[in-house]
């Protein structure tokens, strides 16, 4: 079975978490420090579970995404359908992007065979943030961009997630991340899976999720 032709990479974490630590010790009723390095660990973990459950950015951080080519311009091949990719089904002129809510794009590199850069312009394309997932349409008369390099030829550095602050995330997201934290520092062996059908959290997070490709 031959590989995905995108690679999603983080650029820059996010800069903060979507809950704080006194918010997280209140709702364990927790008032000593003994467990303040625990906690802490658990609230970056909650939030991973959450988006890998969800398929998406909680806060605001940078990606870059790398496709062999434009979807559209070529045989695609194989497409798995998971939620972090890109929609590489063929639809000429239109990539949506991984990891919503999108903030913004900020380059489009393209590579030729020497591994040399040229940025596809942003005025030969449009930027759709209205709708879930966001989206690259280009514009008309615009032909896609034609890698030289046999992989990983083009480059889409973006933005994604909800905002920069923990209230910007929604709050239904944030009380799922609660309790899958109450429910690991109770039951310290659960695995992910287990801590988001124990706690209810995979109830709250479904309405979130990204419907995957097919």
């Amino acid at each position: 079975m031959p590989n995905p032709i995108y690679r999603l990479t983080e650029t820059a974490p996010p800069a903060a978490e979507p809950l704080s630590l006194a918010e997280v010790k209140t709702f364990l009723r927790v008032d000593h420090s003994n467990d303040d390095s625990l906690i802490a660990g658990l609230i970056t973990a909650a939030r991973q579970i959450c988006e890998d459950a969800t398929g998406r950015s909680l806060i605001t951080r940078s990606y870059s995404l790398y496709l062999d080519c434009w979807p559209g311009t070529t045989a695609l091949g194989w497409w798995d359908g998971v939620q972090e990719g890109a929609d590489v089904l063929l639809k000429s002129g239109v990539l949506d992007l991984p990891r919503p809510p999108l903030a913004a794009v900020s380059k489009i590199n393209v590579y030729d065979a020497g591994n040399a850069a040229t940025e596809f312009v942003s005025a030969n394309y449009f930027v759709d943030t209205a709708g879930i997932p966001g989206r690259i349409v280009l514009k008309e008369g615009s032909l896609p961009p034609i890698p030289g390099r046999v992989a990983n030829g083009i480059e889409i550095q973006f933005t994604a997630g909800y905002g920069a602050a923990a209230e910007n995330v929604p709050t239904v997201l944030r009380q799922g991340m609660k309790q899958v934290i109450s429910r690991f520092y109770e039951h310290r062996g659960d695995t992910p899976d287990e801590a988001l059908l124990a706690s209810g959290a995979s109830i709250l997070f479904r309405p979130y999720r990204l419907m995957s490709l097919s």
